[in-house]
């Protein structure tokens, strides 16, 4: 992906700014012990989960009887998985990451 930008952004500007193209892409990732594609991935599955999450929450709106703990459940799972620093527990695949840990923390 670094290379790609490079190739672009190199014959239309200049070195300096280049390397703030590349630190903006880059820096945040970084700073979180992750690649940019790692922390693409992540983010984009925690933002999945959450989405998840907020219609679960709008379905309970509307009939109280359905996913009446979904929502809170998601929610604390992700958040027990960013504050262990447990990242590969977010994926795609799992509907509630975290959930087994979770129990065992409290």
């Amino acid at each position: 992906m670094r290379a790609i930008f490079a190739e672009i952004f190199s014959a239309i500007l200049a070195y300096p700014c280049e390397m703030a193209i590349k630190s903006y892409f880059t820096e945040h990732p970084e700073s979180a012990g992750e690649s940019y594609g790692e922390h693409f991935m992540v983010a984009m599955s925690m933002s999945r989960q959450l989405l998840g999450a907020g219609l679960a929450a709008a379905v309970h709106a509307l009939l109280p009887n359905f996913h009446e703990t979904t929502a809170s459940e998601r929610i604390h799972s992700l958040a027990h998985c960013l504050e262990t620093g447990n990242r590969d527990a977010i994926t795609p695949l799992r509907k509630v990451p975290c959930r087994d840990t979770l129990r065992q923390a409290s």
